[in-house]
Parts: C-alpha cells; structure tokens; sequence
C-alpha cells in the first residue's frame, strides 16, 4: 500500500555556480561521505548532488509531515547506483514507526536540471 509520494526538481547550476568554500560546507552538511565520495568520482559531480538532493527533498514531501526538521540531511543516504535509499536515527525510527517496507526512489536529469520522485510503500 503507498502511503506517501514525493517530488522535487532542481536546478544542476544552484550547485554548480556555489563559491567553492561555501559549496564544501553545503556538501558536508546535506551529503554523507559515501555520497560525496561516488559524486566525486564521476566526471561531472554536479547532476549527482543535485539528484540525490532532490531524492532526499522528494523524501521528505513523502512523509507528509509538516514539520519533518526533526530529521537531518545525514541521516538518509544514497551512496551509489541503481539509487536505494538507506536510513538512519530519527528517519529510520520513523520508518520503523510507520510500518514503511519499501522506499522507492527514481532520479533523472537533463543538462539543467535533476529531478526526483519517492515512493513509500507500507
């Protein structure tokens, strides 16, 4: 049964055209070091963070919640191909809670942009 569906679309260049100090900072804080580590080893990173941003945004819309600040960046994952959500702390209890089996994610982009859709199956 699904019981949440979430989307998002972004632009590749709001990571791109970032000052290299503050887009560290940004990729620290939203990526964990397995995701950043398989974006940067692709030849152009860029479509990648942007994707699994707007699969962890997607994510987030999924869940229904209105206040879903209790959970941080870190504590979902995407670390490499095909795209499989793992879950940690707050998010991880949440899925626990909510009886969630299944998180379905599907990532796409162009050379513009990068876009995401999750599906939460119980």
């Amino acid at each position: 049964m699904i019981v949440g569906v979430g989307i998002d679309i972004e632009s590749i260049d709001r990571f791109r055209s970032m000052d290299k100090r503050i887009l560290r900072r940004v990729l620290k804080r939203i990526f964990t070091e397995k995701e950043i580590e398989y974006c940067n080893n692709l030849r152009d990173p860029f479509p990648c963070y942007t994707g699994r941003f707007c699969a962890k945004e997607a994510f987030l819309k999924a869940t229904g919640l209105e206040d879903f600040h209790r959970f941080k960046w870190h504590e979902m994952e995407i670390p490499g191909k095909p795209p499989e959500f793992k879950t940690y702390g707050n998010i991880e209890s949440f899925i626990r809670n909510e009886k969630i089996r299944k998180i379905w994610v599907s990532i796409s982009h162009t050379i513009g942009y990068a876009t995401a859709i999750v599906v939460l199956e119980r």
